[in-house]
């Protein structure tokens, strides 16, 4: 691990202060991001990264993480991203600070809470067991391309209002998206195409909505017909929560479920435990969330000169919670290292925290709730089906694991 003491860096005062130069957005080994993050903690709990833009404060401990997120008035959300300090876009409500954030989050969160979760259970578990089905007497498969991106998205779908028939369209957008941060020109552009031709699609919902009038169930009525300060959301607006929604939504799951069902294939112990006691799924559905962290980081920008943490920040300085290395630090964690399938108390960062705390975390919770539960009634035993090193997307956005071979024996 590179680093090194100096006292003057580009116009930023690091003195006493390790400098480091870690690129956190390529393909690396599975695993070796949370790793990293162990040794980064471990081995201080502030760093200046110097990678890219002129570079950015790294917090590595859970404690210092947990005071980035609960003081919002500080550390503002307008930059969520550490390496673009002065980003040319603004999505709605990710990158709002209140009071805006807190009137835009009134908007969205009814159509997102746990009751409208339990409402939409029966038809996801349906959604979920449709998918299950043609995978079973095939003996393999790969659970990424399969299953794990097509469920959360056909979810999603039916949960705003849109067809089921438009998953493989919206699948295709995310991976190309993510598949963006990784840094090459050909990625970039990708990334850039798929935005544009979500958004489109966005418009046109929005224009067949104001054309036919309100359709029940359905979320692009249901902002159309909402206000802010007692006016109606303007289009740039509505097109910055759809995209949002979507892009927040569904490759987050996506990795999630990766991450779950490969610990599952090479622990049938805990693939037991969850067959005998389904009663505690949710709580193996919180470890994977603490322990599998796909959130690497999660970036603020600092609004005011302030010593935080035995760190003098200016404002217009960026700052990076390590989320991943939070979530194992065991100055909080009692067996922070080791995944307790039935951890009761589970207060992770796997949603970010305070007010800015991941709007649909209770879709995420429910979807993968779901998916464990019917796949292990179909499929209770399974393994990796590959001896090759998996590899896994770099944290610049959220990482993932690209594939993920699974194979099963198939009844007669």
């Amino acid at each position: 691990m590179e680093s090194s003491t100096i006292t003057e860096k580009k116009g930023v005062d690091v003195t006493g202060c390790p400098v480091m130069h870690h690129d956190f957005a390529k393909t690396r080994q599975l695993g070796a991001y949370w790793d990293l993050a162990n040794e980064l903690r471990e081995s201080c709990p502030h760093f200046y990264n110097e990678y890219e833009n002129g570079g950015y404060w790294v917090f590595t401990r859970h404690e210092a993480v947990n005071d980035i997120y609960k003081t919002p008035e500080v550390f503002s959300s307008a930059s969520i991203t550490p390496w673009e300090p002065d980003p040319i876009y603004r999505f709605v409500p990710t990158q709002v600070d209140a009071p805006d954030h807190i009137k835009y989050r009134r908007i969205l969160n009814p159509w997102f809470s746990p009751k409208a979760m339990e409402a939409a259970a029966p038809m996801m578990r349906e959604i979920c067991r449709g998918f299950i089905a043609p995978i079973v007497p095939k003996g393999r498969c790969d659970f990424i391309d399969e299953f794990a991106l097509r469920f959360p998205t056909a979810a999603f779908l039916t949960v705003i209002g849109v067809p089921i028939s438009y998953t493989d369209l919206f699948t295709g957008w995310v991976d190309a998206f993510f598949g963006g941060f990784g840094g090459d020109p050909e990625g970039a552009q990708g990334m850039a195409t798929a935005l544009g031709e979500m958004r489109q699609f966005w418009i046109e919902q929005l224009d067949d909505r104001r054309r036919e009038g309100h359709r029940e169930g359905d979320l692009f009525s249901y902002l159309l017909e909402s206000t802010f300060d007692d006016k109606p959301l303007d289009d740039d607006v509505l097109l910055d929560m759809c995209t949002v929604l979507t892009l927040a939504g569904l490759d987050t799951t996506r990795a999630e479920l990766g991450y779950m069902f490969h610990h599952l294939a090479q622990r049938p112990e805990h693939r037991q435990r969850l067959i005998d006691e389904p009663e505690i799924i949710p709580l193996a559905v919180e470890e994977t969330l603490r322990y599998y962290t796909i959130i690497f980081g999660d970036g603020r920008k600092v609004t005011r000169d302030i010593e935080f943490h035995g760190v003098s920040l200016k404002k217009g300085d960026m700052v990076y919670g390590l989320v991943s290395g939070a979530n194992r630090d065991p100055r909080h964690w009692e067996q922070a290292d080791e995944f307790v399938i039935d951890r009761k108390r589970n207060n992770h960062f796997g949603f970010a925290s305070g007010p800015h705390r991941c709007l649909g975390m209770h879709l995420a919770r429910r979807e993968m709730a779901i998916a464990v539960d019917e796949w292990l009634r179909v499929i209770p035993d399974f393994e990796l089906d590959t001896d090759a090193q998996l590899m896994e997307r770099g944290g610049g956005s959220m990482m993932a694991l690209s594939e993920l071979p699974l194979r099963w024996d198939v009844n007669s």
